[in-house]
C-alpha cells in the first residue's frame, strides 16, 4: 500500500510540474501527454469551442434532442480535460470552453439540410470514438467535415423510387386496398420528382409543401373517383409523408417535458407551420379542382387481407432505407425495430385502446434502438428516426387542419385533439423507455492521465 501511495504521489507531482510549466511530460507505461502552456490556453480553448460548435450543429441536423446534444458536447470536452457549458436550441448553439480568463465562448447557427442516414451513422461513429479517447482537434474536425462531404449513395432515380415505395408502405398501414396501391405509387413518384426539384433549386424548398399538397389534392379529386372508384381522401396523406411533421411535433413535446421550453416551442411552432402550409396546399388543390371539399368516404373496394399492414411496414423500412440513403446492412435492423414497434402498438391497442398502443410503441423505440446499438455498429439514432414514421401523428393533425380549413369544423377539431393526445402518449412512452436505459456522463475528474497506452487522457496537444 505504501508503494502504491508513493507512486500515486509521484505521478501527481509530475502532472503538477507539467501543468505549471506547459511542457511535455512522460507518465506511466511510456505514455506521453502534451498540454498547452498558459500563453496558448485561450487559443486552444477557442479551437476546441469551434469544433464543439461544428459537432453540435451536425448532431442537431441528425435529429438529436437538444439535451442529448448538450450531454454529448460536455462528454467530448471532458475527454480533452476541460469543462464546457452549452446552450442549445434547434436553430443554433452557444458553447463556452474553459474557466476564468482562459475561458472562450463560440456560437454557431444551425444551417443546412438534415443529414442522411449514412451520414448519421458515420457521425455517431465519430462521437463514439471521441467519447472513448482523445484525438487531435484538427483531425476530429477533418473527419467531421468529411462526413458532410460524403456523396449520396443513391441516384436521383433511385431516390424517387424509394419515395414511391415509402408512400405505398404508409398507405398500406392506413387504407390497405388494392386499387389505392396504384394511386399511391403514381402520386409518390410525382412528389418524389417534386422533392428532387426542390433539392436542386433551393428557392423552391420553402414553397414545396404547398406545391406538393396542391398537386396531390388536385390529382386525387379529379381522377381518384372516376379512375379508381375510391375516396380521394384516402390518397392524400401517404404521398405527403416526407412533409408530415410528426417527428417535429413529438420531439417538441419531449423537449417541453424535459424542461427545454425554447427548444420545445421552436419545434412545435415549426411543426404547426408545416401543417398550415400543407393545409393551405390542400385548400388550393380543392379550389383548382372546383370542389367545395373532400367527398364523403366511399366503401373500400378490394380490401386486402390482414397481411397488408405488415407488408406496409416492410415497404416503409425499405423505402426509408433507399430514400434516406442508409447503408444496406442497416436495413435488417430497421425492419426488426419497425416490426417489433408495430407489434407493440397492436398489442397495446387491443388491450386498452389506441392511446395505450401509441404509448407502448413509444416505450419500445428507445429500448430496441439501444439493444441493437450494443449488439451491432448501428447507432441508435439511425433506428430511432424511422420509428417516428411508423406513428406519424402529423398525418392525423394534417387531416384535422385541412378539415377545419375546408369548413368541416367539428370533425377537424376532433382530429386535432386526437393528434395532441397521440403526441402525449408517444412522448410518455419514449420517456419511460429511455429512463430504463443506463446513462453515463464523462467528467473531467474521471479522466486520468496515467491510464496507460491506448486509453484516453485528460489533456492533449492542440
Amino acid at each position: 500500500m505504501r508503494k502504491l501511495a508513493g507512486r500515486a504521489a509521484a505521478r501527481a507531482a509530475a502532472l503538477a510540474r507539467v501543468l505549471r510549466n506547459g511542457t511535455a511530460g512522460r507518465y506511466a507505461r511510456g505514455q506521453v501527454i502534451e498540454v498547452p502552456g498558459a500563453s496558448t490556453q485561450a487559443d486552444w480553448n477557442r479551437r476546441l469551442a469551434g469544433f464543439l460548435c461544428e459537432l453540435g450543429d451536425a448532431l442537431l441536423r441528425a435529429g438529436e434532442q437538444t439535451s442529448a446534444v448538450e450531454g454529448t458536447l460536455s462528454d467530448v470536452a471532458a475527454r480533452y480535460g476541460v469543462r464546457c457549458a452549452c446552450f442549445v436550441v434547434p436553430t443554433g448553439l452557444f458553447v463556452r470552453v474553459g474557466e476564468g480568463d482562459a475561458g472562450v465562448m463560440d456560437f454557431r447557427p444551425v444551417a443546412g439540410d438534415q443529414l442522411r442516414l449514412d451520414q448519421v451513422q458515420e457521425l455517431y461513429g465519430l462521437v463514439t470514438r471521441l467519447r472513448g479517447r482523445t484525438m487531435p482537434i484538427e483531425r476530429a474536425r477533418a473527419e467531421l467535415r468529411e462526413i458532410h462531404r460524403m456523396p449520396r449513395r443513391i441516384s436521383p432515380a433511385g431516390s424517387v423510387l424509394g419515395y414511391a415505395i415509402l408512400t405505398v408502405g404508409l398507405g398500406l398501414l392506413q387504407h390497405p386496398t388494392s386499387k389505392a396501391v396504384l394511386g399511391w405509387a403514381l402520386l409518390g413518384l410525382g412528389v418524389g420528382v417534386l422533392r428532387l426539384l426542390g433539392a436542386r433549386f433551393p428557392v423552391l424548398a420553402t414553397a414545396m409543401p404547398v406545391v406538393a399538397a396542391t398537386a396531390v389534392t388536385f390529382v386525387a379529386l379529379r381522377w381518384a373517383e372516376p379512375l379508381l372508384h375510391m375516396s380521394p381522401g384516402e390518397l392524400l396523406i401517404p404521398p405527403l409523408i416526407a412533409f408530415l411533421p410528426g417527428s417535429l411535433l413529438t420531439m417538441g413535446t419531449i423537449e417541453l417535458a424535459h424542461g427545454a421550453t425554447l427548444s420545445g416551442m421552436a419545434r412545435l411552432a415549426g411543426g404547426v407551420n408545416v401543417l398550415l402550409l400543407l393545409a393551405f396546399g390542400i385548400l388550393a388543390g380543392i379550389t383548382l379542382a372546383d370542389r367545395t371539399g373532400l367527398p364523403p368516404g366511399i366503401a373500400a373496394d378490394g380490401a386486402l387481407g390482414g397481411w397488408a399492414p405488415w407488408a406496409g411496414v416492410v415497404l416503409l423500412g425499405v423505402g426509408f432505407q433507399i430514400f434516406y440513403s442508409a447503408r444496406a446492412r442497416v436495413l435488417p435492423w430497421v425492419l426488426v425495430c419497425l416490426l417489433a414497434e408495430r407489434l407493440a402498438q397492436l398489442a397495446g391497442t387491443g388491450w386498452a385502446g389506441p392511446m395505450v398502443g401509441a404509448f407502448a410503441a413509444g416505450a419500445v423505440i428507445p429500448l430496441l434502438a439501444a439493444l441493437v446499438e450494443r449488439r451491432t455498429d448501428t447507432p441508435a439514432q439511425v433506428l430511432f428516426l424511422p420509428s417516428f414514421w411508423m406513428l406519424v401523428p402529423g398525418s392525423v393533425g394534417l387531416t384535422g387542419v385541412s378539415e377545419l380549413v375546408s369548413g368541416q369544423g367539428a370533425s377537424g377539431l376532433d382530429d386535432l385533439v386526437q393528434t395532441l393526445l397521440t403526441m402525449v402518449a408517444i412522448t410518455l412512452g419514449i420517456m419511460v423507455g429511455a429512463s430504463l436505459l443506463p446513462r453515463r456522463r464523462i467528467r473531467v475528474s474521471d479522466v486520468s492521465p496515467d491510464q496507460g497506452a491506448g486509453t484516453t487522457t485528460s489533456v492533449i496537444s492542440p
